[in-house]
């Protein structure tokens, strides 16, 4: 990569007198002259570069590098906050299972945490915290949460399978939803639809307004269902499965059990899912402890800074935020003491809510609030515009 030492070396036996040239070129010469030959002439030796490098002065020739953009795009949005919890609350009996969902931040800014048989609600603004209820059974006890949109009702999927709808104003059960035959361990809402994941392998999706049987059933894993997630504009649902697979689900065809994309690249199961809020095609998807990767599916260009947090476990347990599309690593938030296993977002996007095995809820101040108000006013969840980040649990 050093190109003056390069072209010096290249150049250095046409700078010899004549007389001092023999008229047979060694084998390192006739090397030297090839090389540089095919370096700088095409097929009609014509002047050709290979793998040019660009200033940042050339950005706007089609030519341009994208890497130089990108790191551009980082240095110019650089900025600083902390990497220590904002905040910590207790959570005794928060249960250490990888492939549960038991914690959601709703648009009411109320956080919903499943601890043990009980399931709790931390309100943002006052700092309070409320039992919603508590299971009779035992073996009965909570296994996912979820919002739904406008963020006043939650849904809560059980270890026998069952699933509840209940008011968080009222904290009156509003109905329940049945179908599957073991616990459901992941919910995911697209409007009036609420779709859950079963260890039955299977996905159902409920319609909240109808008391008829589900709407439709996807079948596409072979394994429990661990990770679901509707994408912003509700027009895909992403899966992931202790099969290791990610599938891809269209709501036009709801009555259809066929996917439309299937990915068998992870090697562990795939519980984190993450639609990118700027570009709805772009999925990210996380893989367990023996894949330990995350994966961007169908990617593109796009034209705003993105970031994705991802969470830890095992070694340092952190929290870690890459800048996107780059990857590159921004900075790692440490302080749980055991593998962290939920993550949720505040409604205004600037705070990170995350659970871990060591019974602790911690609050991460990462995001910058939207520099433009006018945008943040007008801002829904479909805009290309939207300013929220993208994380991975």
């Amino acid at each position: 990569m050093d190109l003056d030492r390069a072209r010096s070396s290249l150049l250095e036996g046409r700078t010899k007198k004549p007389a001092e040239r023999s008229s047979v070129l060694t084998p390192k010469e006739e090397y030297r002259r090839r090389l540089e030959e095919n370096l700088t002439l095409d097929s009609e030796g014509r002047p050709f570069r290979m793998l040019p490098f660009w200033s940042p002065s050339t950005r706007n020739s089609r030519r341009s590098l994208l890497v130089d953009e990108m790191m551009q795009e980082e240095r110019d949005h650089a900025r600083y906050f902390s990497a220590s919890a904002d905040k910590i609350l207790e959570a005794p009996g928060l249960i250490d299972d990888y492939y549960l969902n038991i914690m959601d931040w709703g648009k009411e800014n109320i956080l919903a945490v499943a601890s043990g048989p009980s399931v709790y609600l931390w309100k943002a603004d006052t700092d309070e915290v409320q039992l919603l209820l508590s299971a009779d059974e035992e073996e009965n006890y909570p296994t996912s949460v979820s919002w739904c949109d406008d963020g006043k009702k939650l849904a809560i999927g059980y270890a026998t399978s069952q699933i509840e709808l209940w008011d968080a104003l009222t904290f009156q059960q509003v109905r329940t939803f049945e179908g599957h035959k073991r616990r459901v361990g992941s919910l995911s809402w697209n409007r009036h639809i609420l779709t859950s994941g079963s260890r039955d392998c299977s996905i159902i999706n409920h319609d909240v307004r109808s008391h008829r049987k589900p709407v439709s059933r996807f079948r596409g894993h072979s394994n429990e269902v661990c990770g679901l997630r509707w994408s912003e504009g509700g027009r895909q649902l992403a899966s992931g499965g202790n099969d290791n697979l990610v599938c891809v689900w269209e709501s036009l065809n709801m009555g259809s059990s066929k996917y439309l994309h299937r990915f068998n690249d992870h090697n562990a199961a795939v519980r984190a899912l993450a639609w990118c809020p700027h570009k709805s095609n772009v999925l990210a998807s996380g893989g367990g402890a023996a894949d330990r990767c995350i994966k961007i599916w169908n990617t593109r260009e796009g034209k705003h800074q993105k970031e994705i947090l991802s969470a830890h476990g095992y070694n340092q347990n952190q929290l870690t935020l890459w800048s996107y599309p780059s990857m590159s690593r921004i900075a790692d938030l440490k302080g749980h003491t055991s593998r962290v296993l939920h993550l949720s977002q505040s409604p205004d996007g600037t705070t990170v809510v995350s659970a871990a095995a060591d019974e602790s809820i911690r609050f991460w101040k990462v995001f910058e609030p939207p520099r433009n108000s006018s945008i943040a006013a007008n801002d829904g969840s479909d805009s290309i515009l939207s300013l929220k980040r993208m994380h991975i649990r």
